[in-house]
């Protein structure tokens, strides 16, 4: 259940909570006494244990009180994201943005809406300013790959999913990833040696994952359900 509080699904989980407390609009430095953070914090921290509606609807409330917490814009997008509401999940992750423009993750979460939805432009503008702001993230650098493979730039493609795999060679998600990629241009020893590796660390439903790489099921949708 918690796999809606991080952004994509493809991967989008790498939530830096503790800077929610720096805001400058915050009550108190102390967290303890900050409902700023407090109340964000019980919000989060229950995403497992409550149904995906119960956080919405908390967070919802929360943020009519409190817009200006880029983190739980960013989690309200993430939401939205897991449930295909794209536009919604759009809004909330321009909004992270204009809070905080220095946080590479917000752009790369919105890069990676663009590129679920095939807006590949704005995929591309979004991914390479969170590399631009030094994100390290495998997740950033494997939809760089799906871009420049939908774009039919294979060098680049490549490229970015060597940074990919550096970065996230012990993920199910990006080797998983990784192998559609590779399927996708055709190198289909490259393709089955990562699914194989994928399998390896745990690949959630290989059977469905198969469906995939013969185009009868969105990678989307598949890692939207299995993770």
């Amino acid at each position: 259940m918690k796999k809606y509080c991080s952004y994509f699904a493809f991967t989008l989980s790498v939530l830096v909570l503790a800077t929610a407390c720096q805001n400058k609009n915050t009550p108190s430095t102390d967290p303890k006494e900050n409902r700023y953070y407090r109340d964000y914090m019980e919000i989060y921290e229950s995403c497992g244990t409550v149904s995906r509606d119960t956080t919405q609807q908390k967070l919802a409330a929360y943020l009519q009180e409190f817009p200006e917490n880029a983190e739980a814009q960013m989690l309200a997008g993430n939401i939205f994201y897991s449930s295909a509401d794209y536009e919604k999940a759009i809004a909330h992750y321009k909004t992270a943005i204009h809070l905080q423009p220095q946080r590479a993750i917000f752009y790369s979460a919105l890069g990676t809406v663009y590129n679920v939805q095939n807006e590949i432009d704005s995929a591309e503008k979004y991914l390479m300013q969170a590399i631009a702001l030094n994100d390290s993230s495998a997740n950033t650098f494997l939809n760089a790959s799906f871009v420049c493979q939908k774009k039919n730039e294979k060098e680049k493609s490549f490229a970015f999913a060597d940074s990919a795999f550096a970065k996230g060679n012990s993920s199910p998600i990006i080797c998983s990833g990784l192998s559609f990629v590779f399927y996708k241009w055709n190198e289909q020893q490259k393709s089955q040696e990562r699914f194989e590796q994928a399998v390896s660390l745990g690949l959630k439903d290989t059977s469905e994952f198969k469906e995939v790489l013969n185009g009868k099921i969105k990678l989307e949708d598949y890692y939207r359900t299995n993770y």
